[in-house]
């Protein structure tokens, strides 16, 4: 206590001793500026800011501006004691700056009040700025800028043997045709947008005059048309500059393989191969009409073989609804592939912490697809087409079912614990959530929104808001991995855990046992079910089974026994294609009689359900890869053909 006393009583006498005119100055009269705002223009921004009331007048303001980006310039100002708003110019759109201002006084800068501010652009350009050549003439088309300010365009044309020829256009105007042209001579177009205060950014297109196409063709997924294959969507759009008979009030497409269209810019995919003659016909307003013919070459199929796609273990092939991406999850890699249907190049993957086995994926309306994996929280995820991830949840325990997604935005998800939740598929928010027991076999929706779940202890209804319909009066032990339910005509499927032995068919309304088909000692999987009602499934030992609407025996296939989590996919001529885990590792066909045959050797061993895709090939995982082969007829399209009851996996009528 003494050496504190002795401390500050030496203090005391040292401030004692000093002159007040030997203190530094204090900083207590460099009154800061009260508020600072800052607001963006094009390519400036004005700073404005005001004075704390009753202080005294500096005598002048220091404003400085400091980019985000290194590589910019920023700046400073002084501005007079009276000014109080500066307006910076010369700045980088897109840019966001620091705006400081200091008060000046005799006695040095006051401290920095910031804001900030990004200026923007408002010489907005056009966009899908498009050139479609015709004979000594070129139609330009493109989309106004939105914007509520005055502008026109200004076209250039310009080719490297003429001289440039500059064009206005005015702002009401979309297209513009350009002609007297030279043919074979390639021109660029140059279209601004020309503002009071400015220009915009330039578009180009370029194209070439000459013997005209009447229409223009696009692949989505081959460098050009030369390279369409089959089942690879095209656009087709119609050349103005073709069609000059007056203003054209409507086109009518026929592809010339039995399929048409009458939508502007149709999307098609050729189902077969060959040279097919499209005949465009337009209609102008005052009725008239003119065709036009163009042939179109479709090749083969690019791939049949995916390799180093790790393990497809219970996990089908799903696609997206367009047919022109797959999906498939690798339960050794941990991952989801998204593959391009038509080319069989990657698109992209996405890993995830832990192995899916047996859940596999569903897809839905927009491409996005919706899976879960067996980590101990149980994540659920849903990636965009693109291969982002939009959300993921916890469920607290594994998921070995499949998920139902519906056209309407809900997805479904079971976990393990028997607890069911509905979350919004664009958002992942939880609409509902309800708990049974048991682990989760499978999810589905019927059309008119009832979310049907089976576990190993039974089998409940609930309606699209959550609400219990029914319970199964029978503790049903529905298999887990994948998908263990179908639907179809007023009947829901279960197949079985060895424990209660083979398929079960409810009513959809009640939960009342419409029958029961008892199988042997194992596990069955997988149901399908064609348009008459027979459900056919598969038993772990390897043994096959249709079992009629009535419950009665259509026909089986004993003729090996192997460890099998595989199930059926049935074509529109009622066909059963079913793949082999031991040797002779085949694609196996049954038809509607039960006949078994070989479609196909694949090799190794497989795990998963097969899937007929869009492009009518049945796809089929393998240990390491996964394949596909050409059918003589595509899926069906009634009853439930496959795992999902669609290419989608999307278990839902709905």
């Amino acid at each position: 206590m003494k050496n504190i006393l002795l401390g500050a009583l030496s203090s005391a006498v040292l401030l004692a001793g000093c002159s007040k005119d030997q203190l530094p100055q204090a900083s207590f009269d460099l009154f800061q500026v009260e508020t600072v705002t800052a607001t963006a223009g094009d390519g400036t921004a004005t700073v404005s800011w005001t004075a704390q009331a009753e202080k005294p007048r500096p005598l002048d303001y220091y404003v400085s501006w400091t980019p985000d980006d290194a590589q910019i310039e920023g700046g400073d100002a002084t501005v007079e004691a009276g000014q109080h708003a500066l307006t910076v110019e010369g700045l980088t759109n897109g840019c966001t700056y620091t705006f400081a201002v200091q008060a000046r006084y005799a006695g040095g800068l006051s401290m920095k009040v910031t804001a900030f501010a990004t200026p923007k652009s408002t010489r907005i350009a056009a966009s899908n700025f498009k050139a479609m050549a015709g004979d000594g003439r070129v139609f330009l088309s493109w989309v106004a800028p939105e914007t509520s300010l005055d502008y026109s365009y200004r076209l250039v044309v310009s080719s490297a043997s003429d001289d440039d020829r500059t064009l206005t256009v005015d702002s009401g105007e979309t297209s513009c045709l350009v002609e007297g042209l030279t043919n074979d001579r390639a021109y660029t177009f140059a279209l601004t947008c020309v503002y009071a205060h400015g220009d915009s950014e330039t578009l180009t297109a370029a194209a070439t005059p000459g013997l005209i196409d009447p229409f223009v063709a696009t692949p989505t997924s081959s460098a050009d048309l030369a390279s369409l294959r089959q089942f690879e969507l095209c656009s087709f759009e119609y050349n103005p500059a073709y069609f000059v008979r007056g203003t054209v009030a409507s086109v009518h497409w026929d592809f010339g393989d039995g399929g048409s269209s009458d939508e502007e810019i149709p999307l098609y995919a050729f189902a077969k191969t060959g040279t097919w003659t499209v005949t465009l016909t337009v209609t102008y307003e005052d009725q008239s009409t003119e065709s036009a013919t163009r042939e179109i070459t479709v090749s083969g199929l690019a791939w049949s073989t995916f390799p180093n796609a790790g393990y497809q273990k219970a996990s089908q092939i799903a696609f997206t609804p367009d047919g022109q991406t797959l999906y498939t999850i690798s339960q050794t890699d941990k991952k989801l592939i998204a593959v391009n249907a038509i080319t069989g190049q990657t698109r992209w993957s996405y890993t995830t912490d832990a192995a899916t086995y047996g859940a596999g994926p569903s897809v839905g309306t927009d491409g996005t697809v919706y899976f879960g994996t067996e980590d101990d929280g149980g994540s659920f995820y849903a990636v965009s087409s693109t291969g982002s991830l939009r959300w993921k949840k916890s469920l607290g325990a594994k998921v070995q079912a499949a998920p139902a997604v519906t056209s309407d935005g809900v997805v479904y998800a079971l976990a393990n614990d028997g607890r069911l939740y509905a979350f919004d598929a664009a958002s992942g928010d939880e609409r509902w959530s309800a708990v049974q027991s048991g682990v989760g076999g499978g999810v589905v929706v019927d059309a008119d929104g009832t979310v049907y779940i089976g576990t190993s202890t039974g089998i409940w209804a609930y309606s699209a808001d959550g609400q219990l319909k029914w319970s199964s009066k029978t503790a049903y032990a529905v298999t887990e991995r994948g998908g263990s339910l179908a639907l179809h005509d007023g009947a829901l499927y279960a197949v079985l855990k060895a424990s209660s032995k083979g398929c079960v068919a409810v009513s959809t309304s009640d939960g009342s046992e419409l029958w029961h088909y008892e199988t042997t000692n194992g596990d069955c999987y997988h149901p399908a079910v064609d348009g008459e009602g027979t459900v056919y499934f598969c038993e772990k030992n390897g043994y096959l089974y249709a079992v009629k609407r009535d419950g009665s025996l259509k026909w089986e296939d004993k003729s090996a026994t192997s460890y099998i989590y595989s199930g059926f996919a049935l074509d529109e001529a009622g066909t059963a294609y079913i793949s082999q885990y031991v040797s002779p590792f085949s694609l196996l066909a049954f038809d509607a009689s039960g006949n078994r045959s070989e479609y196909t050797a694949i090799g190794s061993q497989t795990m998963s359900p097969v899937t007929i895709g869009p492009d009518q090939r049945l796809y089929y995982g393998k240990n390491g890869e996964f394949g596909a082969i050409g059918l003589p007829h595509p899926a069906a399209t009634s009853g439930w053909p496959m795992r999902g009851g669609n290419a989608q996996g999307s278990n839902s009528l709905k």
